[in-house]
């Protein structure tokens, strides 16, 4: 689980991100990262209502939890992302999303 100081909170982060961030879009997620001048990464993801019932969006939730946490996140430095899972995202087995995060972040400026 991610430590409070690595999560992304704030309406004038998220903000920053919007006008600052770069989008990359997979088959199962956007993404929006920026670099940030702290001394770690931090992540967040929105999941918006449209997406489904509460239990579809928690389990995107989940989903992304667990991938930053057991992926590459730890070899990006000083990165800030925000993860934007697709309509359908939650019903695509885990491995098949956790293999597009692994390829994604082997692109992203390190």
């Amino acid at each position: 689980m991610a430590r409070h100081r690595h999560i992304l909170r704030g309406r004038s982060n998220f903000q920053r991100m919007f006008d600052e961030g770069t989008w990359v879009r997979t088959e199962f997620f956007k993404l929006l990262h920026r670099p940030n001048a702290l001394s770690h990464n931090r992540i967040g993801i929105m999941v918006g209502r449209r997406f489904g019932n509460s239990v579809r969006r928690n389990r995107a939730k989940r989903v992304f939890r667990e991938m930053t946490c057991h992926g590459r996140l730890h070899l990006l430095q000083n990165i800030d992302l925000v993860f934007f899972p697709k309509p359908g995202m939650d019903k695509v087995p885990y491995h098949m999303v956790d293999r597009t995060w692994q390829s994604l972040a082997k692109k992203l400026p390190i």
